[in-house]
């Protein structure tokens, strides 16, 4: 004889709206679940980085110290011989 699961506590999903009853696996982390499946999880979060605003166009990355000293050296010039002698 099957037993009735009645008196399980409930969450509502913030994305989809939708009722979702307590598992077993949700037993050690039951405060903080907020979506009831991982395609809620992977929606909520692409619309969230899509309402984020992005950096301005025109700033430049900062690049690695290594790479500016490295280019902000002075270049030696070396002088060639003038060609077709």
């Amino acid at each position: 004889m099957a037993h009735q699961k009645i008196n399980l506590p409930e969450k509502i999903c913030i994305y989809c709206q939708k009722p979702m009853v307590w598992r077993k696996a949700w037993k050690h982390v039951w405060e903080s679940v907020k979506y009831c499946s991982t395609a809620c999880q992977r929606l909520a979060n692409r619309e969230a980085r899509k309402t984020q605003p992005q950096a301005a166009p025109d700033a430049e990355p900062e690049a690695p110290k290594l790479l500016t000293q490295r280019f902000k050296r002075a270049r030696r010039k070396v002088a060639l011989p003038p060609r077709g002698q």
